[in-house]
């Protein structure tokens, strides 16, 4: 990425419009694109940690790392004038904005004054007075599209507290695997204590395989400000399951002797190998291609790192090949680690799953169990995603749908073990959260409407007044019913009206809590209590529309549906 790709006029027109209905202003747009580009969060922990609002006190989001100890503020600034800089103004502004975290007396009373609903609700949703008390670090992190100043740079020395992600930086973090970066230097590594393994190419490429004290790999250059990744596909991904089960291990000497055992490795290119001994191995001009997750664990925590924690590493010396360097990057970083997906793909539910997706004639829908699969000109669904759709409807827990990670490991045999689990139910329920759309067109409030877990509690309030006819009921338990009498499509229809109705609804009851204040439906939609309740009153609206004939009953809906036995 290049500085002036952050110029306003090029946010507005290349990258801030996917995040138009999230947030209702460019600099929340601008922050929503820096925590996922930039600071690696997903898109749910994304949307949960913007409060950019009226009265936000100078924050615009919050972020807590459990692994890290520390909490995360944000502050965005776009300039409209390319040729603006940053200067030291709005950095001491931040800085005194932090002050209102540092203590759980400034917090509370933060949280008693006229500060916006949305702070309030991310200080309760993420416990801050808890986690004041129990010394995390604060941190802000201060992001902006033009360059900072010398004063700005100036300050910072003196603000041991404050991140700043300029253009610059941010251009430089945001990775490109055709830029030719890296760290221009020597660097030695300690092999006085281990096997190395010697590999020269017909072509005369020189490699080096051998277990890396992990002291060695935080002292290399670059790994704060990013350039020791510049050719690396991906970048720390920060708070992610990967990360904290490697903060874990790091923090576990007991563990230290084991990682190699269960680490996939680091992969570093450089222009040569100078010089070796018995004792050392010495790279010039290096960059690391695979293992930026790891480096930034281990750098994370190097207070914890002991003699015993050594990390595989593969060196290789390319010698200005810059189509090896770029097919090594690609290769390594293909090589992804197994997730619980992998392990359950050849589980014989998913197997015939698979099979009964393929075998029912229906549009040109294929049922995706391995990552990787060659499923070109064909509508893809994955086992990922049906499982959610499954939670969210036959389990009816639409508030879980949030932890995705849980559907291919300790949450399958609940999720897919049922008998009535089949090929046609998941074709059926990709089409019926596909109907769903047009009840998250009624929503008003866009930020909500594109939620992650919105169209998850829609599809399960729609359910819920499904279940008011036998009929309806026996649809959702086994929906071959449909293709069998060749009406998938007018039930689809039926859904698709259901949901502009709900969603209507739904609109209403929205808008009267945000009016009434102290709600969040960050919370909420991950609330049992909360889902189950407005769903009832849902239901209930509903069941009153038809009493006053203002709505046809689901009995009525569903006539074309042959008489259960």
């Amino acid at each position: 990425m290049k500085n002036e790709d952050l110029h306003l006029k090029n946010l507005q027109q290349n990258i801030l419009p996917p995040y138009v209905d999230r947030a209702n202003a460019d600099s929340a747009r601008f922050l929503l694109w820096f925590l996922e580009e930039i600071f690696r969060l997903d898109s749910q922990d994304a949307d949960d940690a913007c409060v950019d609002s009226q009265l936000d006190k100078g924050i615009d989001g919050i972020f807590v790392s459990e692994q890290n100890e520390t909490i995360y503020f944000f502050q965005t600034k776009l300039r409209q004038k390319d040729s603006s800089t940053l200067g030291d103004k709005d950095l001491k502004e931040f800085s005194g904005s932090l002050e209102q975290f540092a203590t759980t007396e400034t917090i509370a009373k933060l949280l008693e004054g006229n500060a916006s609903d949305a702070l309030k609700n991310c200080i309760k949703r993420n416990n801050l007075l808890q986690r004041v008390n129990s010394n995390f670090s604060i941190v802000g992190v201060f992001c902006t599209n033009v360059l900072a100043s010398k004063d700005a740079k100036s300050l910072l020395q003196m603000l041991d507290n404050i991140e700043l992600y300029d253009a610059e930086r941010i251009a430089s973090q945001k990775i490109d695997i055709n830029v030719n970066g890296g760290i221009p230097k020597s660097y030695s590594f300690d092999v006085s204590d281990t096997e190395t393994i010697r590999h020269e190419s017909k072509d005369g490429v020189s490699a080096r395989i051998f277990l890396a004290y992990a002291k060695d790999l935080v002292n290399l250059d670059g790994i704060s400000d990013g350039k020791l990744f510049e050719q690396n596909v991906r970048f720390s991904l920060g708070n992610t399951k990967i990360n904290k089960g490697l903060l874990e291990s790091i923090k576990d000497v007991k563990e230290h002797n084991n990682f190699p055992l269960y680490h996939n490795g680091i992969t570093l290119l450089c222009e040569q190998i100078e010089f070796e001994g018995d004792d050392a191995i010495t790279v010039r001009d290096y960059v690391v291609v695979n293992g930026a997750q790891s480096i930034t664990s281990l750098h994370t925590a190097r207070s914890s790192i002991s003699d015993e924690l050594r990390v595989l590493t593969k060196i290789v010396a390319i010698k200005g090949n810059s189509t090896l360097s770029e097919k090594i990057t690609y290769n390594s970083n293909n090589q992804n680690a197994i997730k619980a997906r992998d392990l359950r793909s050849n589980h014989p539910i998913q197997e015939r799953l698979k099979r009964e997706v393929e075998l029912i004639d229906f549009k040109n829908y294929r049922y995706e169990v391995k990552r990787g699969e060659k499923n070109q000109g064909y509508d893809v669904i994955s086992n990922e995603d049906a499982g959610l759709m499954l939670l969210a409807i036959d389990l009816g827990e639409p508030w879980t749908c949030h932890q995705r990670y849980r559907v291919m490991d300790d949450s399958h045999s609940r999720i897919f073990g049922e008998r009535n689990v089949s090929g046609y139910k998941v074709l059926w329920l990709y089409e019926y959260f596909d109907a769903l759309h047009a009840g998250i067109e009624e929503l008003t409030n866009k930020p909500f409407a594109k939620y992650g877990l919105t169209r998850y509690f829609l599809g399960y309030a729609v359910s819920e007044i499904l279940k008011t006819s036998e009929k309806g009921k026996s649809v959702l338990r086994d929906p071959k019913i449909l293709f069998e009498n060749e009406c998938f499509d007018d039930f689809i229809g039926i859904v698709s009206s259901l949901s502009s109705t709900v969603g209507i609804d739904l609109d209403g009851e929205i808008e009267e809590l945000m009016e009434n204040g102290d709600f969040d439906y960050k919370v909420s939609l991950k609330n049992a209590n909360w889902c189950r309740d407005a769903a009832r009153k849902l239901r209930l609206s509903y069941l009153k529309d038809v009493k006053r004939k203002k709505a046809d009953s689901i009995d009525d809906l569903l006539n074309f549906l042959p008489d259960l036995k």
